[in-house]
C-alpha cells in the first residue's frame, strides 16, 4: 500500500486512520481551497508562491484561514519529517469546516486543515522524450464570471468530466475551451504553443488558473530572450502549432505531440520546448541546491 502521511489539524495519522466528518463542508459542497506542492531534495519548491495563492483562493470565497502561513509551513515540515522521502507530493487542504447541512457558509466557524504527503516517483521518461497525446474536450471550462478560475477550490467536477472524456478516448489528458471557443487550460495544467519561435499561452482573462509553473516559465523565457506572448489561442492554432507543451507543479514541462489524433508538426518534442525544459531544470537546481 502507498505510504501516505496525513496531518489533520496538527495531528499525524496514516491514511488508514485519518478521518473527517461527513458534515465537513469540503466533503458536502467542495467548500474548500487547496494547493499542491512538491519537494526536490526534501525542499518544498516555490512554497511561498503556493501559500500566497492559497490565501488568495481563500479570500475569494470569504474563507478565513485560522492558521498563519508560518504555521502552515511548520505543519508541512512536520508531516514531511514523518515521510522521510526527499521527493514528495504535498497537498494542503483548508475546508470551511463542519456545520449543519445548508449552503449558508456562515454556519461553520472552524477550519479543518489537512496536509497530505506521499512519495513522488519520477514521471515516465516517455512523457518528456516522446510527448503526450491530448484531446480538446467537449466539456467547457466554467465561465470566469460564474466561478473565478483563480480560486483553487475542492470543487473539481468540471475538470473530472474533461479527464473522463480524455480517458474514454485513450488520451493522456484534456484541454478545455471557454464559452468563446478559445483554449483555456488542461485539467490540472496550463497550456502553451510555439509558432515561428514565439511562445504563446492563454491570458488569465481567458478563464485560467495562474499556475505557479506558468509564472516561472514566463519569467524564464523573458530572461533567456525567448519571445513570449499571452493571448487568446484557437483550437486550430494549437493543432497547427510548431510545438506545444503543458506545465504543472508535479509534471514540470511536458511536450504535447498529438492533439485530437493529429500530430503537432512532426509528432516529436520540438527544439524550443526542449530548450525550455533544460532552462526550467536548471532553475530547479538553482533554487534547491544549498
Amino acid at each position: 500500500m502507498e505510504n501516505i502521511i496525513i496531518n489533520m489539524n496538527g495531528e499525524i495519522f496514516t491514511n488508514q486512520d485519518a478521518k473527517i466528518s461527513v458534515l465537513d463542508r469540503g466533503f458536502l459542497y467542495g467548500d474548500s481551497v487547496y494547493e499542491v506542492i512538491r519537494t526536490y531534495n526534501g525542499i518544498p519548491f516555490l512554497l511561498d508562491d503556493h501559500l500566497k495563492r492559497l490565501w488568495h483562493s481563500a479570500s475569494k470565497i470569504g474563507l478565513h484561514i485560522d492558521l498563519t502561513p508560518e504555521q502552515i509551513t511548520q505543519e508541512i515540515n512536520k508531516t514531511l519529517a514523518e515521510l522521510e522521502d526527499e521527493n514528495a507530493y504535498i497537498r494542503v487542504v483548508i475546508t470551511r469546516g463542519e456545520g449543519p447541512i445548508t449552503l449558508d457558509p456562515t454556519t461553520s466557524e472552524k477550519n479543518n486543515v489537512v496536509v497530505i504527503v506521499k512519495p513522488l516517483p519520477e514521471n515516465p521518461k516517455q512523457w518528456y522524450e516522446k510527448g503526450v497525446s491530448v484531446i480538446i474536450a467537449n466539456v467547457l471550462r466554467v465561465d470566469r464570471l460564474a466561478v473565478d478560475p483563480n480560486i483553487k477550490s475542492g470543487n473539481y467536477l468540471n475538470n473530472i468530466m474533461a479527464v473522463r472524456e480524455a480517458k474514454n478516448q485513450g488520451a493522456f489528458d484534456a484541454i478545455m475551451l471557454n464559452n468563446e471557443g478559445y483554449v483555456t487550460e488542461g485539467s490540472t495544467h496550463n497550456i502553451w504553443m510555439i509558432k515561428n519561435n514565439t511562445v504563446f499561452t492563454p491570458p488569465l482573462k481567458a478563464g485560467i488558473l495562474e499556475g505557479i509553473t506558468r509564472k516561472a516559465v514566463l519569467l524564464l523565457a523573458s530572461q533567456n530572450k525567448i519571445a513570449v506572448e499571452q493571448r487568446n489561442i484557437t483550437p486550430d492554432e494549437l493543432i497547427n502549432a510548431d510545438e506545444a507543451f503543458l506545465t504543472a507543479t508535479t509534471k514540470e514541462i511536458v511536450p504535447i505531440t498529438e492533439i485530437d489524433n493529429s500530430y503537432v508538426k512532426d509528432g516529436r518534442p520540438g527544439h524550443l520546448t526542449r530548450k525550455l525544459m533544460v532552462i526550467y531544470k536548471n532553475y530547479i537546481k538553482q533554487l534547491t541546491s544549498f
